[in-house]
């Protein structure tokens, strides 16, 4: 079973951002558990909006997720 999320609701494709996700991850070290856990959580970095609700900003989602995993406080 998949992430519904993961799909176009109009073709049955995978989003294109999900590879390049996965892809980050591969090179961050980032467990696909954790960002799953990252794409479905409210983040500040979207003003408490969940990474998911935000597939259709390719660039934006993925510069907030190389911060995510990188940034340090």
């Amino acid at each position: 079973m998949y992430p519904r999320f993961q799909f176009d609701a109009e073709s049955g494709l995978i989003e294109p951002v999900i590879a390049d996700l996965v892809e980050l991850a591969r090179d961050l070290s980032w467990a696909h558990e954790e960002l799953m856990i990252w794409l479905c959580s409210p983040s500040g970095y979207f003003g408490g909006d969940r990474p998911v609700d935000h597939l259709h900003e390719p660039e934006g989602l993925l510069e907030k997720a190389r911060n995510e995993r990188t940034v340090q406080w």
